[in-house]
């Protein structure tokens, strides 16, 4: 090692060298104390049973009112249907918390397919490289952004691909833990209202072509039947999962409501759009549907859209393979999903050109600290296998 290097090296700051060299370092062990592991794991596991058959049993208690409240209706194999052109789009978002900043990651793909292919190359938005110091929520900022990102390279690829349905991975609306709140700065609110406005042009963007947006939504908490059956602490899908069979769906029971619906409407006066779109596309119903051998799932439909359910439902299902996930929605998840490796090679990429700087001049070697991780943040390349082989050289 060169007398230079061998300088830098010794003059860059502790943390940063073991956060960078950790990389090639095995896994510490776990050091849990054996009283706190009892509790969490023996005994814990016991107590969230009680808890899980307690969930079980007014599940089942409220079965009966739960399936005369749920009108169900069945989706019909159609591969002549399923071979209809449509949008799916995607997003994902995984930043890195710095000791210095918070540096964004995230990124949105939409792509054209017809049946199980895949027309041309998907539209790509990624993020803009960025530096947040003083964001209050980074976090929840680059989770909205991550959302921008989709709804603007949706309609992109609405107006290019000109589809017959547009289907969203995720919601139509914004979270709503997603909305400013006391402590977010100026660039959290101009953020959040050009998030707004992205969402209500893609909706409009739809409208206006005669296009069905349908959201699918494969997480979800929502409890809106038990709700209305005087229990609010069973999921819809807990309730669903004993009642639909493969390929059945619910009728949408209620539009949605709520302060994001409330913003969007606000959103669209602001804009000048139409009066007659806040009454066609602003309400917005959710239903369910099982498409595969899973959970089933909760989708999102403006109501200009209602009319076409039955073919959407039926395109869906037709599409998807046991896992429930349709074609198209499984493909452009896996082309936008932005995993922790993905992200951990980026801050590797940091570290190394970071170094870089400082061989040239650039930078002090104590200038590293700026990209020491927070306390507690853990990384690393998770392919162990491949890491091995590289470090000794393939024996």
């Amino acid at each position: 090692m060169s007398e230079r290097k061998k300088e830098i090296l010794e003059r860059v700051p502790q943390t940063f060298r073991e956060q960078y060299f950790s990389l090639f370092a095995g896994p510490e062990p776990e050091t849990i104390h054996a009283d706190l592991y009892q509790n969490l794991i023996d005994e814990g596991t016991d107590l969230i049973l009680e808890h899980l058959k307690a969930y079980n049993a007014k599940r089942k208690e409220i079965l009966k009112k739960c399936i005369e409240l749920v009108k169900i209706k069945e989706a019909k194999r159609d591969e002549e249907l399923a071979n209809t052109r449509v949008i799916a789009s995607d997003a994902g978002n995984n930043g890195v918390d710095l000791r210095s900043a918070f540096a964004p990651l995230y990124a949105g793909t939409a792509l054209a397919a017809e049946g199980w292919n895949i027309l041309g190359e998907p539209l790509c938005k990624a993020c803009k490289p960025d530096l947040w110091a003083g964001e209050f929520k980074p976090e929840d900022r680059e989770a909205m952004l991550s959302a921008k990102t989709q709804f603007d390279v949706t309609r992109q690829a609405v107006i290019k691909w000109k589809p017959k349905y547009a289907v969203v991975d995720g919601t139509i609306l914004l979270n709503i833990r997603l909305m400013p709140g006391v402590n977010s700065g100026k660039e959290y609110l101009q953020d959040y209202e050009e998030t707004l406005e992205s969402a209500v042009r893609l909706l409009q963007t739809c409208w206006e072509n005669d296009i069905p947006l349908v959201g699918f939504v494969k997480r979800t908490r929502m409890n809106q039947i038990s709700s209305k059956l005087g229990v609010e602490t069973i999921r819809d899908t807990a309730l669903l999962d004993l009642i639909l069979r493969l390929g059945q769906y619910t009728e949408p029971i209620d539009g949605m409501r709520g302060t994001m619906v409330e913003k969007y409407k606000e959103k669209s006066e602001r804009l000048k759009i139409n009066s007659k779109f806040a009454e066609d596309c602003l309400n917005i119903y959710s239903l369910y549907i099982r498409t595969g051998l899973t959970t089933p799932f909760r989708l999102e439909i403006p109501k200009y859209a209602l009319s076409r359910l039955p073919e959407i439902c039926s395109i869906l299902y037709t599409t998807s393979e046991e896992d429930g996930i349709p074609y198209a929605i499984h493909e452009v998840d896996a082309m936008t999903r932005i995993t922790t490796t993905l992200s951990n090679i980026r801050t590797l990429m940091l570290f190394s050109k970071a170094f870089d700087l400082v061989k040239r001049g650039e930078m002090e070697p104590e200038d590293l600290n700026l990209l020491a991780l927070q306390y507690g943040e853990s990384w690393g390349i998770r392919d162990e296998e491949f890491w091995s082989s590289s470090l000794t050289g393939g024996k």
